[in-house]
């Protein structure tokens, strides 16, 4: 059986410490890798993990041009086992200039993270560039649902990612923890059967989505729109395979949740 690891997040090796330090401090979770890229493609391999997607972040605006030369570096060095994707922050002047940049770099898409880029998702003002990836065929992941990074105001709650998803319906719209982190009955009220959005399985096992749940929004939605993810360093990728396994689905729609949907969402052979 091949896996793919849809979520997955690595940091320079001169950062990584105090990130994930900063990260592990404020989540009170034990991250599974020290961040930098070298342990996570040997945790990965530990893991039994083929391949994996990397998301950068552009946590404030300017550090766009390093994290996507950056990104397109991984990805032409690890060809085939590591995809990086690019990021712009919606504060960015020439946000619009990068996305074109990214798009010619041959990157597939990028991460944007409502909590630390300071947007809700469905902000009128993010509307241009949710229509400039749109055109260039970029898709985005985004975090949706609660973050302890900012535990009191969610800035990806599902209503508003469906009206997203509804105004912009040629843009591919990743939606990281199955919709919403702790919103999943409400994924399931207002975002599953949408076309164009696609979940990953990060954090459903640490943060207990129920499966049962899980089972009925499987049912309503796009076979072929479902990821397995586990947001390393913050949930072992075994673990994020163990809940799927577990589910009580067949073993025909496992295998395309652990490679088959990500190998053709990515064009991966």
């Amino acid at each position: 059986m091949e896996y793919i690891d849809f979520h997955t997040h690595i940091f320079p090796e001169k950062v990584a410490p105090k990130a994930i330090g900063k990260l592990a401090r404020i989540s009170g979770i034990t991250p599974f890798t020290d961040g930098t890229l070298p342990d996570t493609i040997e945790k990965m391999d530990m893991c039994g993990v083929n391949r994996f997607v990397c998301l950068n972040i552009a946590t404030a605006p300017g550090q766009e041009l390093t994290i996507n030369n950056v990104a397109t570096e991984v990805s032409k060095k690890y060809s085939g086992k590591i995809l990086s994707l690019g990021s712009v922050h919606p504060q960015c002047e020439n946000w619009e200039t990068e996305l074109e940049r990214i798009a010619s770099l041959g990157l597939p898409g990028i991460k944007l993270h409502p909590d630390y880029q300071g947007f809700v998702i469905d902000a009128p003002e993010l509307f241009p560039l949710y229509e400039k990836c749109a055109q260039l065929g970029l898709f985005i992941v985004f975090h949706a649902g609660w973050d302890c990074y900012s535990p009191d105001h969610i800035h990806a709650v599902p209503e508003a990612s469906s009206r997203v998803a509804k105004s912009f319906p040629k843009l591919k719209m990743v939606l990281a923890h199955f919709g919403g982190l702790k919103l999943w009955e409400d994924v399931n009220k207002y975002l599953t059967g949408l076309e164009n959005v696609y979940f990953d399985t990060a954090m459903c096992a640490t943060y207990q989505l129920d499966r049962q749940l899980m089972k009925k929004m499987l049912l309503r939605h796009p076979a072929e729109n479902i990821f397995l993810g586990s947001d390393c360093p913050w949930e072992d990728p075994r673990k994020s395979i163990e809940y799927v396994d577990s589910l009580p689905i067949s073993d025909d729609a496992k295998e395309k949740i652990y490679c088959g949907n990500a190998l053709s969402f990515l064009g991966w052979k």
